[in-house]
């Protein structure tokens, strides 16, 4: 059976790859507006991180270097829009690990089967995988980190606070999730101090980077002014919100548009010096933080909404797959993020493996960060898919074995 299972998921990782040879002839499917911005800023590394870039220095401070660096050399050696053939092999190595976590939770073969196949014929990361984005590799990365988060062996302990510190220097929350993984890892695991310390070296390493980085070129210290935009963006929302309750007037324009806007709003001319726009900007966003709470929580409710339902069709009208395979693949898409959002809910019910917690509190750990932003999508899911189709199947055959069905109560 184990053989069976095996051939079947080479054959879905085939069909993938062929997916995928078809997608990069397809621009408008590949190249995203972020897409465009990672290029451009590892076009020339030096000028757009490793100094003073007056003229873009939005774009400089909003991204992190990680993703940059990654298509810098690999342009070396392949056209830029081959580059989702990568997400392939992040995505393999994903599926790999799923396999191998559910069945760490179940031993059982059929379900890790299961786990794999609903991962492989995602949707949601099947579109991520035909884009120049950061979140395929993203989610790798944390999947690799909390693979190895029960371990006491020390060199599994770096390898995975080196994939988190990769990660932190990709997408800007990395500093919170290594907040998460320590805590956790001591309330959890019970694990010793001096292999917490082992697990932070690496990402302290990485984020202490950015900020010195940050400061040598500003004069002043940051991680990311991305941070101060989702906080500006919650701020407006709220704002229109209480004044008239309308999630219409929310202002959603891109980040450097919405700097131009808050430039003009506070006073600020093309002359006025960088150090002096992100700390005002960062005040600025602090300042507001606390008003309206009420409208806040409605904001970020609403966003966590969309992330957990919400489905990626227009994506997939700009690509190669049309109708009646499109109608399909989004009545399919409704369906999973229904299954999913169910056994995320029903999972509380049953006992839990201290893996199997984490992956929950995790979960709920990201959508509350990422549901700061006022429009919610699935895109933001992607980093959490493995999660959630680990909890479904886990989920699904607790409710199975309490009803003797296919399983036999342990």
């Amino acid at each position: 059976m184990k053989k069976t299972y095996s051939l079947s998921l080479i054959f879905l990782i085939f069909t993938r790859l062929i997916f995928l040879y078809y997608s990069s002839n397809f621009d408008e499917m590949i190249f995203t507006k972020d897409s465009f911005h990672y290029i451009y800023l590892s076009e020339d590394l030096r000028k757009s991180f490793f100094t003073e870039n007056i003229n873009n220095y939005w774009i400089n401070t909003f991204r992190l270097p990680g993703y940059p660096i990654f298509l810098y050399f690999l342009s070396i050696f392949v056209n830029i829009k081959y580059m989702i053939f990568t997400n392939f092999v992040f995505d393999i190595i994903s599926c790999y690990l799923i396999f191998k976590i559910i069945y760490r939770i179940n031993k059982n073969y059929f379900l890790s089967f299961i786990g794999s196949l609903l991962f492989l014929i995602n949707p949601n990361v099947m579109i991520s995988s035909t884009q120049i984005m950061t979140e395929n590799i993203a989610m790798m990365l944390i999947l690799i980190t909390l693979y190895f988060i029960d371990s006491n062996e020390n060199h599994k302990i770096i390898f995975s606070g080196l994939c988190l510190a990769i990660f932190s220097i990709i997408k800007p929350f990395g500093i919170y999730i290594l907040l998460f993984i320590l805590l956790f890892k001591k309330i959890i695991f019970g694990t010793k101090l001096q292999q917490l310390v082992l697990f932070a070296i690496f990402p302290l390493i990485f984020i202490g980077f950015i900020y010195f980085n940050n400061f040598q070129n500003y004069n002043t210290s940051f991680y990311s002014t991305s941070s101060y935009f989702h906080i500006q963006w919650l701020n407006d929302a709220s704002e229109s919100l209480c004044d008239d309750l309308n999630f219409n007037n929310i202002r959603v324009s891109e980040p450097g548009y919405r700097f131009e806007e808050w430039k003009v709003e506070n006073g600020f001319d093309q002359d006025t010096i960088p150090k002096t726009l992100i700390d005002g900007l960062r005040e600025d966003s602090r300042q507001n933080l606390l008003n309206n709470l009420d409208c806040k929580a409605i904001s970020i409710t609403r966003s966590s909404v969309w992330n957990m339902f919400g489905i990626r069709q227009s994506n997939w009208n700009n690509s190669f797959i049309k109708t009646p395979f499109l109608e399909l693949t989004i009545i399919y898409s409704l369906a999973y993020v229904l299954m999913i959002n169910f056994a995320l809910f029903a999972s509380y019910k049953f006992k839990k493996s201290k893996l199997e917690s984490i992956y929950v509190l995790f979960v709920l750990f990201y959508l509350l960060i990422v549901s700061i932003l006022p429009f919610g999508n699935a895109r933001t899911r992607v980093l959490i898919e493995p999660y959630l189709i680990i909890i479904f199947v886990t989920t699904l055959k607790n409710i199975f074995e309490s009803r003797n069905y296919f399983f036999k109560k342990t």
